[in-house]
């Protein structure tokens, strides 16, 4: 005895993707790449804004280091172009030297100590950053 079985159309196959299969696919992974491709650009940006950074403690401890070695009366607000051609720093950087003297009114005392204000700064994507640093110059007797 055999038996007949009738076979049914099949109108949709389960082998293979849909479109829909396709689009969300695609769409899950365009997200995964945008989030990815942010967090590497601002783990890029942190890692140069240190970099940089590191690099105004750098040349300011370089700078206040050879203000000490200097004599007293040398020591002007004009010294930062003689200092950024000294250390060799770079073009983006900015060195701002204020000297002013220290007591001002009261006796003798504005002669002997002055204060040097270092700032260096440079920007990067718009925003400027600055490093600053205060020191005192004492006249030597």
């Amino acid at each position: 005895m055999v038996k007949k079985t009738k076979f049914k159309n099949i109108i949709k196959s389960n082998k293979g993707f849909t479109m829909q299969d396709l689009i969300i696919a695609t769409l899950i992974i365009t997200i995964f790449v945008g989030l990815i491709g942010t967090l590497m650009y601002s783990v890029y940006n942190v890692n140069i804004r240190t970099d940089l950074t590191s690099q105004m403690a750098t040349y300011a401890v370089q700078i206040l280091e050879d203000i000490d070695k200097i004599s007293y009366d040398e020591v002007t607000s004009e010294l930062a172009d003689t200092y950024k051609s000294k250390f060799s720093i770079p073009a983006g950087f900015d060195v701002n030297i204020e000297v002013s003297h220290y007591g001002e009114g009261i006796n003798n005392v504005q002669d002997v100590i002055k204060i040097v204000n270092l700032t260096i700064s440079y920007e990067l994507t718009g925003d400027v950053q600055q490093y600053s640093v205060q020191r005192l110059k004492i006249k030597e007797i």
